[in-house]
């Protein structure tokens, strides 16, 4: 299995990203230690204790005049929020809020040794760094492909196949069958 999650906020800081960074280091040692504790206490040898957490970074910087403009449009109207504001109330609250915003913002620099994608002005250039695999060739394209619009969006997972079915009752079996030796 391959596990990803998705940490949606404002890591606007390098001090927040170093945090992260510190923090998916911390609970990799905890999962090498426990998988390393279950290959002691087993017979046949547990090859899994080099999995890591990764972690990618995504920037999205937009400094296109009207793609803003739609965008805050979009926001003031769809924001809960805004509710209760005119348009020209709202419109000044947010901005008010950006502009606390880029006051703390330190952008993700080009140096960096962490693995990053910046997005910029919606996929009109887009910088990769240290992103490799699986990353390169889903992730990237995905992330490549976004465009705004105003249309639903749905996100699925897909159900158990025989074959993962297969694959997880062969993987009981090998358990049992360490269990027992």
């Amino acid at each position: 299995y391959h596990r990803i999650a998705i940490f949606d906020a404002t890591n606007s800081t390098q001090e927040r990203r170093r945090w992260i960074l510190k923090e998916c280091a911390k609970r990799t040692e905890k999962y090498q230690q426990r998988r390393q504790q279950e290959s002691t206490n087993s017979i046949a040898p547990n090859n899994t204790t080099d999995k890591r957490i990764g972690v990618l970074f995504l920037e999205s910087i937009c400094d296109d005049p009207e793609l803003l403009a739609e965008n805050f449009r979009v926001k003031i109207g769809s924001c809960p929020d805004f509710g209760g504001m005119t348009p020209d109330e709202a419109m000044e609250d947010l901005k008010t809020r950006i502009r606390n915003y880029e006051a703390r913002y330190e952008p993700i620099p080009e140096q960096a040794h962490e693995s990053y994608i910046k997005i910029y002005n919606l996929s009109s250039r887009v910088v990769s760094n240290h992103v490799y695999g699986r990353l390169a060739k889903v992730v990237l394209p995905a992330i490549m492909a976004w465009n705004t619009g105003s249309r639903p969006v749905f996100l699925c997972r897909a159900g158990e196949t025989k074959a993962m079915e297969a694959y997880m009752k062969r993987q009981q079996q090998m358990r049992k069958q360490q269990q027992q030796q």
